[in-house]
């Protein structure tokens, strides 16, 4: 009997789910209550374009569990949005600045390369300063620009973040030493994933979050399926079986570890 209560008072958070997205328009409330039953406790949405927020402001405000990063994608090309981001960043349910980054490789070609960079990186720089005037983290995409991010982020004192869907990159891996979480997800449980499951057991188990990416990245067995926050124990587990840590106890020092970063509680 105890131990069914301390299962019922369990609750872990989904930190980086796209519910806005049209893949869950038909199947969103579905989603959202089977994902409660499984466990998943809070749900936050990160913004890709700041110019289109609504959808994720109107989810946050209608559920207590759900909260939202405003922010602009390295690869949305729309200029950013500074009076959402200005009059959202202090918003009750703005947990978190993003999701913002440097992605140079989804660069399409044609464009010129030295110009899309510079501009990704002053997109950057400008969230990064909304960061630390708000004192709230940021949640951080990476993709072919992993060193180039680690020296420009490591520049920074008293900076917080998420390297939002960590897969392995060695050079990401020395912003633990000022102090970047890390956020896993369902590439965790894929075979090829060989680089993330050794190097996430250099990762202090303090800095670890979990987070789906949904409707991206299913974790396996359902990697043909819209990936959704019910899948986050399965991840759970899988990183409780490469740490060899337990798991019930795992997952309470990822829940505090969520609560420290994003303020929460």
């Amino acid at each position: 009997m105890k131990e069914e209560k301390e299962s019922e008072n369990r609750m872990i958070t989904d930190t980086h789910i796209h519910i806005d997205r049209k893949e869950y328009n038909s199947i969103r409330e579905e989603m959202l209550n089977r994902s409660r039953k499984a466990g998943i406790g809070r749900f936050i949405i990160p913004t890709v374009d700041s110019n289109k927020v609504s959808k994720i402001v109107e989810l946050s405000e209608n559920n207590d569990d759900i909260y939202f990063a405003i922010g602009h994608h390295p690869n949305t090309i729309e200029k950013i949005n500074d009076k959402n981001m200005i009059d959202l960043v202090f918003h009750k349910k703005c947990i978190a600045i993003g999701e913002c980054g440097l992605d140079w490789f989804r660069i399409k070609n044609g464009i010129n390369k030295d110009k899309e960079k510079t501009r990704q990186i002053k997109l950057l720089k400008q969230q990064i300063f909304l960061s630390m005037e708000s004192n709230k983290p940021l949640i951080l995409h990476t993709r072919g620009a992993e060193k180039e991010i680690a020296k420009l982020l490591y520049e920074y004192n008293n900076l917080k973040g998420v390297i939002h869907c960590y897969v392995g990159s060695k050079e990401l891996l020395r912003l633990i030493e000022k102090g970047f979480y890390f956020g896993i997800g369902g590439v965790l449980t894929y075979k090829s994933a060989k680089d993330l499951k050794e190097n996430i057991k250099k990762i202090p188990i303090d800095k670890l979050v979990l987070e789906t990416d949904g409707p991206f990245l299913t974790p396996e067995p359902y990697r043909k399926k819209i990936n959704e926050s019910s899948y986050i124990p399965i991840i759970l587990n899988e990183l409780s079986n490469i740490l060899g840590k337990d798991k019930i106890e795992l997952e309470k020092i990822i829940e505090e570890n969520t609560n420290r970063l994003f303020n929460l509680s």
